[in-house]
């Protein structure tokens, strides 16, 4: 027992956590989604993690770092940095720059809409179970805590099963990068000076830089559900969202109107579009 003790602690340690945030006004509604989800993370920032880092990707008015701390979450964060560097608008790039803020050998990262749902032991089961096989299958690279349904997710979504796992399989193409865990090597495959340098012709998503293959034994994504989820109207306010605002209305009268069962619908619809695009 005390050995799988010691195990779990070796782990942790070797584990940052890492998000990343933007935040274009405190008045409108993606704030309240993003308040409601760090809330959510209380327990979980209270594992022993190496290192917590809060990265506020250039919000303006420093709304991100503004935000936690009106909502008295900015003292688990053991570093809070503030990225000036630009990138292409509809990528993650901002998230790759939090990852390589991160010194140890695993990085556990959530973004700042990830809420954590059901007990926290299920939270840390798959944590540590993810943990585990990346600390004993050197293959693999990263991993996908969120489930992705495969007929909404197409190449984000479960393929085919991992040996010795029945959380986890390898995905039909990426990874996704929301709420995920990754080795360290991963942020050498394409280093965050070759994205830059691009320039304007930087692609849409990192996961596609690194997980662009026919082989994606190197990678993992769950094939059933886990505590970490998104909230349904995170996808009509997020703030790189390509929903219109025809779309975002449509939404909220149904809503208003009491006709959940459409509103829900209507942004199935959206969100099959999204991880279809």
């Amino acid at each position: 027992m005390q050995n799988m003790q010691n195990f779990r602690n070796d782990l942790w340690e070797k584990t940052s956590f890492s998000t990343c945030s933007y935040i274009k006004s405190l008045r409108d509604h993606r704030p309240v989604i993003v308040r409601r989800a760090i809330q959510s993370w209380a327990k979980l920032l209270e594992l022993p993690f190496a290192e917590k880092i809060f990265l506020d990707d250039s919000s303006p008015d420093l709304n991100g770092i503004k935000l936690l701390q009106s909502s008295n979450q900015m003292n688990p964060f053991d570093c809070v940095r503030y990225n000036t560097r630009s990138h292409a608008p509809h990528c993650n790039f901002g998230t790759v720059i939090s990852l390589n803020i991160c010194k140890s050998e695993y990085i556990f990262h959530l973004d700042d809409d990830i809420q954590i749902v059901g007990s926290h032991q299920d939270c840390i089961n798959i944590l540590e179970h993810g943990l585990t096989i990346l600390n004993e299958d050197k293959n693999i690279l990263g991993i996908n805590l969120m489930h992705v349904d495969r007929s909404a997710g197409g190449q984000w979504g479960p393929n085919k099963d991992y040996f010795g796992s029945d959380v986890f399989s390898h995905p039909v193409q990426y990874f996704g990068s929301s709420g995920c865990l990754i080795r360290k090597e991963l942020l050498e495959i394409v280093s965050l000076e070759e994205i830059f340098n691009w320039g304007k012709k930087q692609p849409a998503n990192w996961e596609e830089l690194v997980s662009t293959s026919d082989n994606t034994s190197s990678f993992l994504v769950a094939k059933v559900g886990t505590p970490f989820t998104v909230d349904n109207d995170t996808w009509l306010f997020k703030s790189t969202s390509r929903v219109s605002t025809w779309e975002t209305y449509k939404y909220l009268l149904l809503k208003k109107l009491g006709l959940g069962t459409l509103a829900f619908e209507f942004s199935k619809k959206i969100k099959e579009r999204e991880y279809n695009s």
